[in-house]
Order: C-alpha cells, then sequence, then structure tokens
C-alpha cells in the first residue's frame, strides 16, 4: 500500500471508515476513469438521399469512361454529362465540407468536359471525345476513397441502393442492412409509379379546346401502359431475396399480381391499332386498362409492410425512394410575377399561374393551358403536350418557338415561365 493509503489508530469504525475513505481517494488519483466507447455512426436520410444521387451519376459518368475505347457519340457523352450537372446542381449540401467539395469539383470538370466537347461524333471528333473522358478519369475510387476518412458518410454510402457496398462494410448503429434498403427503395419506387399512372379519362377532354387529343392521348395510354407495367415487374423481380419472411412473401405475391396484371393488359398492338377503332371503344378499353393499373395500387403499402419488422422500418425510413414516416409538409408555392393576367404574356414573357383552361396568346400564337391531377396541359393547333412536375414544353410557330417552363406546381395549379426564343 502507498503512503496516502495508510490510516493512523484510531477508534476502529472511524479507522474503517476513513480506510474505506482513503482507498476511494486514492483508487480516482491512481487510475483515471475508463473512457466511453465511441458511438458508432447513424445513417442519415439526406445523406443517403445525396449519397444515392451522387453515385447513380457517378456510375453513368464511370460507363462512359469504359465506352471511351469504342466509337463514341459526342451527343451521347453530352446528354449524360447534362444529366450529371443537372443533378449535381439540385443537390442540397451534405453538410460534410469533403463531400461537398468534391461536389463541387466534380461540377467544374463536367462543366468543362461539356464546353469542350465536339459538334459530332465523325472521325476524330469521337476520338477527342474520348481523350476528354480519359481526362475526366474514373470517379468510384474517389469516391469510396472519401468515405474512408469520413464515417458518418461511409454508413450512408454503403446503404444507398444507387451505391457500391464498401467492403469491408463500416460500422454502424441501425437495424437497416443492404438487402432491406433495396426491397424498400424498389418497393416505394413501384407504388409510385403504379399510382403515378393518369386516369386515360379525363374530364378536361369534354372541352372543345382539347376534345380533338383525346383519341391520340388514349391510343398512347394502351400502347404505353403494359410496357410500364412489365419494367416494374422486371425490377421487382430482379431483387435479390432478403432472408425476412415478412418482406419475401410481399414480394412473391406482388410478383405474381404483376405477372396477372401484363397478361390482363392490352397486347402490343402499337397506337395506330386504336386509330382504326371506335371512340367508344378505345375509351372502354383505356377504362380497363387503368383498372387493372388501381388494383395493383391498393395492395398494402410499402410502408404497412415496414412497420412489423424494425430493420425493415428502419430501412423504409431511410430509403431515398420513399417517403419518411413524417413526410415534411408541401411548401406553398410560390406567387407568380404576373399572377393570373394571361394578358401579360401577348409581349412573348410573362410568368402566371394556371389551374383551370384558359388560352394564352403568346407572340401572336394562342395556347391553351390547363392544369388536372398534377399535371400541365398545354395544348396549340395539332400540338399537345402534357408535363408533371418541373419540365419544359416547346412550341414552334410562325413567331419562332414559344417555351413553357413549369416553376412549381401541385395537384390542381401550376406556376409557369413562359418565353419565345
Amino acid at each position: 500500500m502507498s503512503a496516502c493509503c495508510q490510516v493512523p489508530s484510531a477508534h476502529p469504525l472511524v479507522a474503517v471508515t476513513g480506510l474505506l475513505l482513503s482507498l476511494s481517494a486514492c483508487t480516482s488519483a491512481e487510475t483515471p476513469p475508463r473512457a466511453a466507447p465511441p458511438s458508432e455512426p447513424e445513417p442519415d436520410r439526406a445523406l443517403v438521399a445525396w449519397a444515392d444521387s451522387v453515385c447513380t451519376q457517378v456510375a453513368s459518368l464511370d460507363g462512359l469512361i469504359t465506352e471511351a475505347g469504342k466509337e463514341i457519340e459526342p451527343y451521347h457523352v453530352s446528354s449524360v454529362v447534362g444529366e450529371a450537372l443537372a443533378t449535381l446542381s439540385e443537390l442540397d449540401p451534405s453538410g460534410i465540407a469533403s463531400a461537398d467539395a468534391y461536389v463541387e469539383a466534380l461540377t467544374g470538370r463536367l462543366e468543362r468536359l461539356r464546353d469542350d466537347l465536339p459538334d459530332d461524333g465523325e472521325g476524330s471528333a469521337a476520338s477527342r471525345v474520348g481523350e476528354k473522358l480519359t481526362d475526366l478519369g474514373p470517379q468510384e475510387p474517389e469516391l469510396v476513397a472519401l468515405t474512408e476518412t469520413t464515417p458518418e458518410l461511409a454508413v450512408s454510402v454503403h446503404l444507398a441502393p444507387g451505391c457500391s457496398p464498401l467492403h469491408p462494410p463500416p460500422s454502424m448503429s441501425t437495424e437497416a442492412t443492404r438487402a432491406l434498403m433495396e426491397w424498400a427503395n424498389t418497393m416505394c419506387v413501384t407504388l409510385t409509379t403504379l399510382t403515378d399512372q393518369p386516369a386515360p379519362i379525363d374530364p378536361l377532354f369534354e372541352d372543345s379546346r382539347f376534345a380533338q387529343f383525346e383519341p391520340y392521348h388514349l391510343a398512347s395510354y394502351l400502347d404505353e401502359v403494359r410496357g410500364v407495367v412489365t419494367h416494374v415487374r422486371e425490377s421487382v423481380a430482379a431483387m435479390a431475396e432478403t432472408g425476412l419472411d415478412v418482406a419475401d412473401s410481399y414480394r412473391a405475391e406482388l410478383l405474381t399480381a404483376l405477372g396477372q396484371a401484363v397478361e390482363d393488359l392490352p397486347g402490343d398492338h402499337g397506337p395506330f391499332h386504336y386509330h382504326d377503332l371506335p371512340a367508344a371503344e378505345v375509351r372502354e378499353e383505356a377504362k380497363r386498362a387503368h383498372g387493372v393499373v388501381e388494383e395493383l395500387a391498393q395492395r398494402p403499402a410499402p410502408s404497412d409492410v415496414a412497420r412489423r419488422h424494425p430493420g425493415l422500418a428502419a430501412a423504409h425510413d431511410l430509403a431515398p425512394r420513399c417517403q419518411p414516416s413524417a413526410p415534411p409538409s408541401p411548401d406553398p408555392l410560390p406567387a407568380a410575377k404576373d399572377g393570373t393576367n394571361v394578358a401579360a404574356c401577348a409581349d412573348g414573357r410573362c410568368q402566371i399561374e394556371i389551374s383551370d383552361p384558359v388560352d394564352v396568346t403568346v407572340a401572336g400564337a394562342r395556347f391553351t393551358v390547363a392544369v388536372s391531377e398534377g399535371r400541365l396541359w398545354l395544348a396549340q393547333d395539332s400540338g399537345f403536350i402534357q408535363l408533371r412536375g418541373p419540365g419544359t414544353a416547346r412550341f414552334g410557330h410562325s413567331g419562332g418557338t414559344t417555351v413553357f417552363s413549369v416553376v412549381a406546381s401541385d395537384d390542381t395549379t401550376a406556376v409557369v415561365d413562359v418565353t419565345t426564343e
């Protein structure tokens, strides 16, 4: 015993008490308290979505580099690079300095690549495109290297469905796994795809200004709907089993229902097949087809299934294509600069709010514009376009080209920029 632990003789009770106090003091002086083990990083929904977007674009860019040794068309490169730039520009900052610096640097390199691309793919032009892509270099190794020094990023990258899994997997505090994340993301995409299919019969077609476009719209719907459901079925079939009965049973039942729906939907006739049929017959066929899709969409939602298992629930709350348990309230639409005053568009430039059908004259050309079920309808002479969410439509006419760009929209209203080129 060290000197500091010796207790002078005294009454036995006092001596024992003093000894205990001295031992306690001596222990605290000689043995520092053990540090608590560091907590494992938790994945973050926003960061998983960030990683998913970045990884998806990185994979597309690295695919271009793989093609660089072959004949590669500049327009194809331009399209992929343009999509990557658009996605990266819309990303919210991750809040991790090194990750945001990577995106900023990649954006700069892609902008230079876009500006240096030749105009055509003939001869040496294709070769120069290959050289530019080689200069860009593979991006996935850079992203993986970034995760090695950023544990809070690594867990989200590892779980993001669009990213390759990290080896070895990072330590993390969650019951979600890669397999469960893939299940949740794919099932939520499936539900969104099915519920977003518009009803082919819309009251707006009763408006004489849109009525002439109904036969083409119905023919297009009937030609495409089988392909949509087939694509969804292929995505679900390509998933690996999770090993979790509640998830795998749901997938198996959905696959059976999707397979039956493909059989029940119209065959691959081509759109011109329906132009030769009576309008009433085409309408009934479109209603029947939409009923098949609606029945699929009314199956139990992935969120309901996810609640039956904690790991599945955690994956659902993290998956980029799923709605979180408490989705944020949608932001109100911005005020249109010209309100509902469509007359402001006469000079070829305006920003207006659209809801019910209205005629808009732009630089001498007249258009009919409306919103139904979250889609902006645009009609002019023989041209008809529908837009859902942010998007742009162009109409050429004798006065030039009129461009309609959706600034923001909800189910019944859209704020639209109108310009003339």
